[in-house]
Formats: C-alpha cells, sequence, structure tokens
C-alpha cells in the first residue's frame, strides 16, 4: 500500500506542474494580445488601452474602448470557430447587464498561435479580426481607421 500511496503522491506532484505550466502558458498569451492587440490599433490610428474586463457573468480577455469603438476578444493558444460563439455570447451579455461598456461600434478579434481552418473560415465570413504576433490570419476589414 505505501508504494501505491508514494506513486499517487508523485503523479499528483507532477499534475500540478503541469497545471501551473499550462496556467502560465494561458497568461502569457493573453498578456501578448493585450500588448500586441493595442500596437496594431495604434498603427491603424486608434488609441486604447486594451485589458481584460471581469464583471459578474461576464469575463472578457481582451476589451478596450476608443470614442466611438469598443474592441471585444479573446485569447488562446488554439482556437476554433467555438471562440467566436463565446465573445458573441459576451457582447449579448454586456448589451443586457452592462450596456455602458458597449460602444456604436464593435470589433471582435480573436488572438490565436494557431487558427484552426474552420475559425478562419468563419472569421472571413463574419468580419472578425484573428491575428498573432506576425500579423493578421483575417484582416479587420470593419475597422473604420485611418
Amino acid at each position: 500500500m505505501g508504494g501505491d500511496h508514494r506513486a499517487f503522491r508523485h503523479l499528483d506532484a507532477r499534475l500540478s506542474r503541469v497545471e501551473r505550466t499550462l496556467e502560465k502558458i494561458t497568461l502569457d498569451i493573453e498578456d501578448e494580445a493585450r500588448i500586441v492587440v493595442k500596437y496594431r490599433l495604434r498603427d491603424m490610428g486608434c488609441e486604447a488601452d486594451v485589458d481584460s474586463l471581469i464583471l459578474p457573468d461576464v469575463e472578457i480577455n481582451l476589451y478596450g474602448v476608443s470614442d466611438e469603438l469598443c474592441i471585444i476578444g479573446e485569447a488562446s493558444v488554439r482556437a476554433s470557430s467555438s471562440i467566436i460563439d463565446e465573445i458573441n455570447r459576451n457582447i449579448e451579455k454586456l448589451r443586457s447587464l452592462y450596456p455602458d461598456r458597449l460602444r456604436p461600434k464593435i470589433v471582435r478579434v480573436i488572438y490565436t498561435s494557431l487558427a484552426m481552418p474552420d475559425l478562419v473560415e468563419r472569421a472571413e465570413k463574419e468580419g472578425i479580426w484573428v491575428l498573432k504576433a506576425t500579423g493578421d490570419i483575417v484582416k479587420p476589414r470593419d475597422l473604420p481607421l485611418g
């Protein structure tokens, strides 16, 4: 029985390390996304602080406002089209619970290291900006910027 207990403790410790590593990667990509999106917006003539927005019932990775424009998005290491549903749900929650957080023009953005083909296809159809550190995967066609 002692050997099983030691093996379990060893496995539990390894799982804890894996969880901490995954958490760090997730936090790293969210921080990276905020920096890159803010920089790219500035390149296009829009000054907006990009941060997370955490409210009761709503948690958004990427959120920023500038005059009439509101950036709402998610950051993920690997993203499929289901991330668009998550963004849309968050926009609807803001619309009903926190309308003061929205602006007339909403730009949906997804920052990812690996964009799955279904995401790219749907983002192109729906006009969603998809990017990674090295550039656009789907260009931001609806940004009313210089």
